[in-house]
């Protein structure tokens, strides 16, 4: 169930429906995000299916890890609850490799699997590296169509197809600006899924006849929950920021029922998630009433999102940043469901920029690179989560809060040199970083009272229990928390990323990361 490109998935699926003559025999409640759900009361139909697809499988995606759950019921419910419980049980049997090797074969140096086909310029690849390669063609990529708006003329040939300028295709290179070639991995995933489906799961088992119906609908509410989104975002931010006779500044990667993984060049990410995240959840409130309609009841008003942002150059290594883009959404994820107490996570963002060795774990970074320890007490250079909407924020700080103050430092009114040396001071000697702060406000109280008090307003607007008369600009999450240590909080480290990011001129910024490098 990893098949992930839906489009592909179909035409799969159809084509073995087709050669079996069973359209009439199966039905589906859910053809999305690299699964589907069939049912039949033909239990022979069933069967030749699961073994033509199984087959077709192999052969059109060698080396794709899937798994089949079968089960049956006097009903939907009961055949689909025990469908699932096979399906775990047979989550940890390997499948063979195919084709198997002979005696005497050529292996493919990336990978030692058997060879078969010469690539005109990686040589000898195997089957599996073949299809990726195929995939990896926009011009073969059906999903890329679901980032396109409606009724716009957006095309595969409009999105970019390489990362660093290639002979072969010298008009598909990343529209980097200035040489800043930083993007950003951007992994999405819906929250509260876990409980709507659990509301599903009591629908049906009251309307056992209508578990098709309920479940497609939901299938298909995401789907185009998702798309929307995904179209939004496109209009909004990347087609508006596109140069003439350049392409567009991000490289879809995956859209799956309510998964997402995309680049986007680093300035535009967090403008992209934020619209991505605002059409999701409009789109959601519209189809989420084709459930209430059908009987579903305490539905949530809309679905929300979780993003998390790996900012890496694009030259480093992508597995690492995946997995790393994957650890960040979950943390949003998490903190943005421990702060909606109990009502639905807002949609949330965190992010990371990578400036010292690659690490492929969210909260170790934050630990071991965004952190100063000074005894029991923990400085840590970043809020972490930030809500992406205002007005279902609960107790996380606000990504537009953060906006205005990477603004605020960024206007001329700002003395930013102290502030800029402040968590390097912070890492070498705390006590200079003291008097250095004292100096700064001072500094800024005779000079510049207004955007002193501004700069306060910001702070305070992030972090609630920070005070102005504070030694530093830290203060403990209003939560607090049962460990021995104290944890101290500031957003400044995540405005100064995002200042050197966006390519505003202040070439002098240092990023709390590369301060610790």
């Amino acid at each position: 169930d990893l098949l992930t490109n839906k489009e592909a998935q179909d035409n799969l699926l159809d084509a073995v429906l087709r050669t079996l003559q069973a359209q009439d025999d199966i039905v589906f409640s859910r053809r999305a995000g690299g699964a589907f759900y069939a049912f039949s009361e033909d239990g022979a139909a069933l069967d030749r299916f699961a073994a033509l697809w199984s087959l077709a499988l192999q052969q059109w995606a060698p080396g794709l890890a899937f798994v089949l759950g079968r089960g049956r019921g006097s009903d939907m419910p009961e055949a689909f609850e025990h469908a699932k419980t096979d399906a775990h049980r047979r989550a940890s049997i390997e499948r063979p490799m195919f084709p198997v090797a002979a005696p005497v074969a050529e292996r493919a140096a990336r990978t030692g699997r058997v060879a078969v086909e010469k690539h005109p310029r990686h040589g000898a690849i195997d089957a599996a590296t073949r299809r990726t390669k195929q995939f990896a063609d926009l011009s073969r990529a059906g999903f890329i169509e679901r980032y396109s708006p409606r009724d716009s003329t957006i095309g595969w040939r409009d999105w970019p197809r390489n990362l660093e300028p290639e002979a072969d295709d010298p008009e598909g290179s990343f529209p980097f600006i200035d040489g800043q070639r930083n993007v950003a991995l951007i992994h999405a995933d819906g929250n509260g899924m876990g409980q709507v489906l659990i509301r599903i799961g009591e629908a049906v088992r009251q309307r056992p006849e209508d578990f098709q119906t309920i479940y497609a609908t939901f299938s298909r509410a995401v789907d185009a929950s998702t798309r929307f989104g995904a179209q939004q975002a496109t209009c909004e931010v990347l087609i508006p920021n596109r140069r003439d006779g350049e392409l567009l500044a991000a490289r879809p990667i995956l859209l799956g029922g309510d998964d997402v993984i995309v680049l986007v060049r680093a300035d535009l990410a967090l403008a992209y998630v934020e619209s991505f995240a605002r059409a999701f959840e409009q789109e959601s409130m519209r189809q989420l009433a084709g459930l209430k309609n059908l009987g579903v009841t305490d539905l949530p008003e809309r679905l929300t999102m979780g993003f998390g942002l790996a900012y890496i150059g694009a030259n480093q290594p992508f597995a690492m940043a995946a997995d790393l883009a994957e650890s960040i959404m979950a943390h949003a994820k998490t903190r943005a469901k421990r702060a909606a107490g109990g009502k639905l996570a807002p949609s949330s963002v965190a992010f990371y920029r990578v400036t010292t060795a690659m690490m492929d774990d969210y909260d170790t970074a934050i630990e071991r690179v965004m952190s100063h320890r000074e005894g029991r007490n923990v400085y840590t250079h970043t809020l972490g989560t930030y809500a992406l909407s205002d007005g279902s924020a609960g107790s996380l700080p606000k990504l537009s809060d953060l906006n205005a103050l990477v603004a605020l430092l960024h206007s001329e009114s700002m003395a930013r040199g102290p502030l800029r040396g402040l968590l390097n001071l912070l890492q070498l000697d705390p006590s200079q970083a003291r008097s250095s702060w004292r100096r700064w406000r001072q500094l800024m109280k005779n000079t510049q009272p207004q955007a002193l008090q501004a700069f306060d307003d910001c702070i305070q607007a992030l972090l609630p229990t920070y005070r102005a008369d504070a030694e530093l600009p830290y203060a403990q999450a209003a939560d607090g928390n049962d460990q021995a240590d104290a944890i101290h909080f500031s957003p400044l480290g995540d405005a100064l990323e995002l200042l050197a990011l966006h390519h505003i001129p202040l070439s002098d910024i240092r990023s709390p990361q590369e301060i610790a490098a």
